[in-house]
């Protein structure tokens, strides 16, 4: 939140006490607003007190002489802008709202005061309100306050001879924070005109702002400006190379990019190959270094068609621990091996995961079905085995009836029938599949059975 710019009883004394003088002689300038005889005697002290920082007394002082003083006088805006002014030195904002305001709507219906005073009040009323919707709760008053803040700011931009790049950066921060109350219905128009005002500041700069740019991305972002938001995140990150946000920020808005519907294949690969890129300059800083981070570096290789090197990355961050350890990592590591063709490696993989997670049944799942694919059905009957000891199953039923078909063709047919009963149980298992299975081992064991030399 912007920082409030004090106004000091000096400028006040400035920019108001002048105003006790007389007007100027014949032919000049029209005489300034004078203060009564009445106010004007009783206001003498006041310098005085406010070099001493008393201003509880002169709270006192100025609140005895309001109420005698005529609705829309000079009198009535002038303490009514001391009024406001000693509040704010006492800390309290929101108690100077009211006199502040009254000084401000007398000073514009009867040309009370100049543009300096004028610029003061409305840059001090713009910031007590964006000071309360900004601590608010009740979204309803907070978009109130945010909408006063910025209709002062910009009353202040039109009206200053010269406008400043911190003054129009601050009104794009007001909306921008008024339009992102509702997280999940941003208002876009207000995010378009808050990009805009960040925009405007950068022109009243020698040099880019980085809170500009900041919020220049944000707004991009919000409205689904990806690619620009990407090209200003990289002067950035090349800018500030020891921001993390910067690089998370650059990281995801690529993976974005790739990922948005209706891409082409060619800009898909592009867009990887640039998050990539992105990890691998944010690590040379300290960053993008967590497990997730690596797992990214192996996802995006593997997007990317380079499944050796994603395979051998993985190994790597199994073996040193910066992969985590589970089932999801050890099975993209046998698929990228088998993506190779390379299924000894694959089955490998899986072989190390099933001693490295041994309550897991689905590796085991996962290596039976890896032996059945290279006729090695024996292995398979005894890593379905395992698998069922095991448990963990996504799905229970189907890795019951692959047992039992596998046990049917190792013409293991009672332990066949035993594990039809079992898969027969499970809700995940066609009873259409199931009942053809199990009468084929019951036609299999009754030929067994059979006497010898008994007819078909």
């Amino acid at each position: 939140m912007p920082l409030f710019r004090n106004t000091t009883f000096a400028v006040l004394l400035v920019l108001g006490l002048p105003t006790l003088a007389s007007g100027g002689p014949d032919g000049a300038e029209p005489p300034k607003p004078q203060l009564t005889e009445r106010v004007s005697t009783k206001l003498a002290p006041l310098k005085d007190l406010v070099d001493t920082n008393d201003y509880a007394r002169v709270l006192r002082l100025v609140e005895e002489l309001l109420p005698g003083t005529e609705s829309e006088s000079f009198d009535r805006a002038l303490l009514s802008q001391i009024h406001g002014q000693v509040l704010l030195n006492l800390k309290r904002n929101a108690d100077a709202i009211a006199p502040l305001e009254l000084s401000l709507q007398l000073g514009d219906g009867h040309a009370y005061f100049d543009t300096e005073a004028t610029l003061n009040t409305l840059h001090t009323l713009s910031q007590i309100y964006f000071e309360k919707a900004y601590d608010g709760k009740d979204p309803a008053e907070r978009r109130r306050y945010y909408d006063l803040a910025y209709a002062r700011i910009k009353r202040w931009l039109a009206t200053t001879p010269k406008p400043t790049a911190d003054a129009q950066l601050y009104a794009a921060t007001i909306l921008y924070s008024a339009a992102t109350l509702d997280t999940a219905h941003p208002d876009l128009e207000k995010i378009r005109q808050a990009k805009a005002d960040a925009e405007a500041s950068l022109l009243l700069r020698d040099k880019p702002d980085e809170q500009a740019l900041v919020l220049i991305v944000a707004a991009q972002q919000q409205l689904g400006q990806l690619r620009e938001s990407a090209d200003i995140l990289e002067s950035l990150a090349a800018r500030k190379p020891t921001s993390a946000i910067y690089w998370q920020q650059l990281f995801a808005t690529y993976s974005g990019l790739a990922i948005e519907p209706g891409r082409p294949p060619s800009e898909i690969r592009r867009f990887h190959l640039r998050a990539l890129l992105t990890i691998e300059r944010a690590r040379a800083h300290g960053f993008l270094s967590t497990p997730q981070d690596y797992f990214n570096t192996i996802a995006l290789h593997s997007a990317l068609g380079q499944h050796t090197c994603a395979a051998r990355l993985l190994e790597q961050g199994l073996a040193d621990g910066t992969i985590a350890s589970n089932r999801r990592n050890w099975e993209l590591l046998s698929s990228a091996w088998q993506q190779q063709r390379a299924t000894g490696r694959a089955i490998e993989a899986l072989t190390r995961a099933a001693a490295a997670l041994p309550d897991d049944g689905e590796i085991e799942y996962s290596l039976a079905r890896l032996y059945y694919a290279e006729d090695k059905t024996a292995e398979a009957y005894a890593h379905l085995r395992a698998a069922v000891e095991r448990g963990q199953l996504t799905q229970p039923g189907q890795t019951w009836f692959f047992l039992t078909y596998i046990a049917y063709e190792l013409r293991l047919f009672e332990e066949a029938a035993r594990y039809a009963e079992t898969a027969a149980a499970h809700p995940d298992v066609s009873r259409e599949d199931i009942t053809r299975l199990a009468q084929a081992i019951q036609d299999a064991l009754a030929e067994k059975n059979a006497p010898a030399g008994a007819s078909a």
